[in-house]
Parts: C-alpha cells; structure tokens; sequence
C-alpha cells in the first residue's frame, strides 16, 4: 500500500494499492476488510468497506465515540450494484469507491468514480450522476439515478463537533459482530486488536453492539 498523509490525492484509486484486484475488490495486505451492524440505506447499493493504518500504528478504543485513528490511516468505502440478484456469479457494478484520510489537521475526503469498462476508478470531485439498472431476487427491474456527492457535500453526513469532518462507522457498538474473513468467522474488534489495529479494547463480550435492524 502507497499512502502518504502529507501529499495531495491521487488521480486514481489504484496509485494506492489498496486492492489486489480492484473490480474484484480483493484487498492487499494489511487492508482489513470490515462491515457495520447497522448499515445505512443506500438505494440498494451494495457497500465494501475497508481499513488501512501504516505500519506500526494503531487506532485507540473508545467504549462510545469513533476510535481515535492515527495520522496516515485509511477508510475505504466501495458503492456497487448487483447485474441480478438472483445470480450473484454475474457480479456487480462498481460505481464509486470514498476514501477518509486522517491527515495531521484531521480527516480528508475524497471520491473515485468508476469507469465503464471497471478497470480503473478516478478522482472526482465535482460528484456524478450514475443511470443504475439492475435485477432484483424477484426478478424484477430496478432502475434508479445514482448521486455520487461532491467533495463538499461529505460533510453534510459526516460533520463532527465544530463542523469538522469526521469518521462515523468505527465505533465498537457498529464493529461488535462475526466477520467471515478468508481464514474463517471472527470478531470484527478481536480481530483489529489481534493484527494490531486496535489498542485498548476490551472483550468482545463486555463492549456495546448496536443491534441489527432486521
């Protein structure tokens, strides 16, 4: 993995090297892969999230608020879309992938825009709108406008204290379930404190876990 917090963005997503197969999404080493309990609705779209902190580092535990992310590390957010639900072995469309960079004066934002072919994503910021089609598990059709947001519109979802841009789903309440990670099942906070991502946390079974909405 290619990052560095003091250097602007990237024109494209896969400078970074976070993936080793990008339209696959197959994360590269030390890109940990992780979902929420809750997720929000996003018009269907399927979501990839990841994380990556340099080497080294590690991101403090609180028991209530985001954890407290070290200079340089990287929150990964991937939106996509099923051809047809009733064949997941046709795969998906990748439609933008959102990067959070915690920078030394805080987090950054930026968007990558999925190209038709889904070779390569581009930085973009003025954001997009995407025509989506797609099958559902009835068989039905689906077809909606997908609004890729600028880079200032982040913050209308992920303002903090003081308007400031900050990360939401990396709270132990979101983080407290299974992941069925390549190696096998595990938990998403026992397994960020056991590669090193993590310092402080406690047992699973004495952290908070928001319950799953179905």
């Amino acid at each position: 993995v290619n990052v560095d917090p003091t250097q602007p963005f990237c024109e494209l997503l896969s400078s970074y090297r976070f993936f080793r197969d990008g339209p696959a999404q197959l994360p590269n080493d030390g890109v940990l892969p992780f979902d929420l309990n809750t997720p929000l609705f996003s018009d269907y779209a399927s979501k990839h999230r990841f994380v990556w902190m340099p080497p080294g580092t590690s991101a403090a535990y609180h028991g209530r608020e985001t954890f407290d992310f070290p200079v340089g590390a990287v929150l990964l957010k991937t939106f996509a879309f099923p051809i047809d639900e009733r064949h997941p072995e046709l795969g998906e469309r990748l439609i933008e992938t959102r990067l959070l960079l915690r920078r030394a004066s805080g987090w950054e934002a930026i968007t990558y825009l999925w190209d038709a072919e889904q070779r390569e994503a581009r930085r973009r910021v003025i954001g997009a709108r995407v025509p989506v089609e797609m099958v559902r598990a009835d068989g039905s059709h689906f077809a909606i406008t997908f609004q890729v947001p600028n880079t200032n519109q982040c913050k209308e979802c992920h303002a903090e204290h003081n308007d400031t841009l900050g990360a939401l789903g990396p709270k132990a309440r979101n983080l407290n379930k299974d992941y069925a990670y390549d190696d096998g099942v595990a938990n998403q906070l026992a397994r960020w404190a056991a590669v090193g991502y993590l310092r402080g946390a406690p047992n699973p079974d004495a952290a908070p876990a928001s319950p799953a909405f179905d």
